[in-house]
C-alpha cells in the first residue's frame, strides 16, 4: 500500500513538472521580437538614474525607440517623440527611448544628447551592453515598436518616425 501512494506521488510530481515545462516553453514561444510577439522583457537603467523594466508600462500604448547620438535621423526624431510624448501621456501612451550605448562612439555622445534634447523627461534607457539590441534584432537606427496595451508588438518601424506618422499608428490602439 505504501508503495503505491509513493508511486502516485512521483507521477503526481512528475506530471506538475512537465506541466511547468511545457508552460514555460509556450510562455517563451511567444515573446519575440516581431509584430504579433508578445514583446520580451527586460529592465534597464535610465539617464534619471533609476532602473525601468519594460513590463512596468504593461496597460499603456508603449512607443519604443532605438537610437545613437551619431545617427542624423534619430536627431531628426526625438523632438517629434518627445512632443509626442507630453500630447498622449493623459491618454495611456508612453515613449521609452533607448540608448543603443554599445553602438556608440564615444559614452559621452549619448549622455550630451540626453540633455541637449531634454529627453530626461521621457524614460531615456540605456543599452548598455547591447542586450536589448540583439534582444530586438536591431539591424537599422532609429527602429521604433509601438507595443499594444497587452505586451503585444503591434507594429515595428525601421527608420524615422514623426509626430503625424505615429498619431495614424496609435489611434488604432487607444
Amino acid at each position: 500500500m505504501k508503495q503505491k501512494h509513493i508511486t502516485i506521488t512521483a507521477v503526481c510530481i512528475a506530471l506538475v513538472v512537465i506541466g511547468y515545462i511545457v508552460y514555460s516553453n509556450f510562455a517563451s514561444e511567444n515573446a519575440g521580437n516581431e509584430e504579433g510577439d508578445t514583446a520580451i522583457d527586460f529592465t534597464l537603467p535610465s539617464y534619471n538614474g533609476e532602473d525601468l523594466t519594460l513590463s512596468s508600462y504593461e496597460g499603456n500604448v508603449v512607443i519604443m525607440n532605438m537610437w545613437a547620438s551619431w545617427c542624423e535621423p534619430c536627431t531628426d526624431e526625438i523632438p517629434a517623440l518627445i512632443d509626442f510624448h507630453h500630447a498622449y501621456r493623459n491618454k495611456g501612451v508612453v515613449v521609452l527611448t533607448i540608448n543603443m550605448n554599445s553602438y556608440e562612439t564615444d559614452q559621452k555622445d549619448a549622455k550630451q544628447f540626453v540633455e541637449e534634447f531634454n529627453m530626461t523627461q521621457t524614460p531615456a534607457m540605456i543599452d548598455e551592453e547591447g542586450d536589448i539590441a540583439e534582444m530586438y534584432s536591431i539591424q537599422y537606427l532609429p527602429t521604433t515598436f509601438i507595443i499594444d496595451r497587452d505586451g503585444t508588438i503591434a507594429r515595428k518601424v525601421a527608420g524615422e518616425v514623426d509626430f503625424e506618422r505615429l498619431e495614424t499608428i496609435v489611434q488604432d490602439y487607444l
